[in-house]
């Protein structure tokens, strides 16, 4: 799964992605006036505008993109065949293996080479996929639906904040000072004195963070009695699955309504709770979603679990048609209150937040760890942690022929590094990592009883 705000800060600082913007202004203007129309759309103009974007990806990946190409031919499909959404069930799934193995045939051959912007996700299930981007243009696409889901939050970019993200270093201020960014890596009982020292004198209107760290600082604060700084109107959680325990916490903790985000890196799918319910509110003009069950079919039914899969209006340069992103959503036909036609679920089911006991007892999340083996070797085809002793965990890889001995060092350093000795590394070579019941591959097998150690 992908971890979308942290790929974002360690890739650019704040000022490099207001340049990266800048540069591409016009992209984020008519993608923000279009999206502040489009939110009140009626179903029928979503519907037809879903199929008008689904027709062009379709003739643009037949005719500029060799993997497509290919395939289109393979199974008799062509463009003018395209004439409602249910189409798309003529077209295979695309997964990250195929992606890894086809990545240069994914590249549409219309587009410069000075265009691509080369990146990857780790991803929670442990499989480094890499693909391409369009550079500058999806960061000020995506911008441009961050403003909106803000704007449900009441809240703007402008605004006093704080966010809590996987940096190396435990704080750093950005824009002005205004944003205070603080590591989930230090987020324990060290360092979070002084975070919220930092946070009551900054008085933020709102903050943005991985429920697992907001949680561990909600925690700490309920266990010494510390009251939030007024200020804080919302809390917007991002990049894990927010449960309603945590919800409830962070509620009670904060005094102010909780908001719970969803996006993919590989830009998919993006959605967003509102003021008015909790459902995630997926948006139809970034691509079209489905939940499928495990033999493919569509998920129609109110409460049923499915795999989200995705098909990105903004994915020209790479091309994701009915991508498996992994992640798991529970599906309801239930309207919100707002009066957006948007599509909802209910909550997302299979972002699962990870956490590791350090020698020092403390819990660790591993947000913000889901990438460090795909940066740390190419030659990785799937990884799992694996913990039963305090202090320790054992990294089970699935390794390619390449692989050597300084792949082993350099990952070992990398994750010594990020978590501060506090962890011993074993490994543990494996011809395959299994699934779990639902088919799903899962980053971390956790033996220790966590609630432990956090209540």
């Amino acid at each position: 799964m992908w971890k979308l705000w942290e790929r974002i800060t360690s890739n650019y600082s704040v000022n490099g992605m207001a340049l990266q913007i800048l540069f591409h202004s016009k992209t984020f203007l008519q993608t923000y006036k279009f999206l502040q129309k489009s939110q009140w759309w009626s179903k029928q103009k979503i519907e037809k505008y879903q199929l008008n974007e689904f027709k062009k990806l379709i003739k643009h990946s037949y005719k500029n993109v060799p993997y497509y190409n290919k395939l289109f031919r393979e199974i008799g499909l062509k463009p003018e065949d395209i004439q409602s959404i249910q189409d798309l069930q003529k077209i295979p799934f695309l997964t990250k293996d195929i992606i890894n193995k086809n990545i240069h045939k994914l590249k549409a051959t219309n587009y410069k080479e000075s265009k691509f912007e080369h990146t990857y996700t780790g991803g929670s299930t442990g499989k480094p996929l890499n693909f391409y981007t369009e550079k500058g243009v999806w960061l000020s696409k995506l911008t441009a639906y961050t403003n909106i889901q803000m704007k449900w939050a009441k809240c703007s970019h402008f605004n006093k904040s704080v966010f809590i993200t996987g940096i190396e270093t435990p704080y750093r201020y950005q824009l002005f000072h205004r944003t205070l960014v603080l590591s989930s890596f230090y987020m324990n009982e060290e360092y979070m004195p002084l975070f919220i020292k930092k946070i009551h004198k900054l008085r933020p209107k709102y903050i943005l963070s991985y429920p697992s760290a907001i949680t561990g600082l909600a925690l700490f604060m309920k266990r010494n009695k510390i009251k939030a700084p007024p200020s804080i109107k919302v809390i917007i959680c991002s990049a894990e699955t927010l449960y309603d325990w945590q919800k409830n916490l962070l509620e009670k903790t904060f005094k102010c309504r909780v908001f719970n985000q969803y996006a993919l890196r590989e830009s998919v799918a993006i959605g967003s709770t509102c003021n008015c319910s909790d459902r995630i509110h997926i948006f139809p003009e970034y691509g079209i979603t489905e939940l499928i069950d495990k033999n493919g079919r569509p998920v129609t039914k109110e409460g049923e679990i499915g795999e989200i899969v995705g098909t990105g209006f903004h994915t020209y340069v790479f091309p994701f048609i009915r991508y498996k992103t992994g992640d798991l959503g529970i599906y309801t036909n239930k309207k919100c209150n707002c009066g957006r036609k948007y599509p909802l679920l209910k909550r997302i089911e299979g972002r699962t937040q990870e956490f590791i006991v350090s020698k020092s007892k403390q819990v660790i999340p591993l947000t913000g760890v889901y990438g460090l083996v795909a940066k740390s070797s190419s030659n990785v085809q799937e990884c799992q942690l694996y913990q039963d002793t305090i202090g320790k965990i054992v990294i089970r890889i699935l390794k390619t022929q390449k692989y050597s001995k300084q792949d082993s060092i350099k990952i070992k350093r990398n994750f010594m590094e990020k978590f501060r000795n506090e962890i011993d590394i074993d490994f543990q070579f494996v011809e395959k990592i299994p699934l779990t019941d639902r088919g799903k591959s899962k980053f971390l097998i956790q033996k220790l009883p966590i609630e432990r150690y956090i209540s």
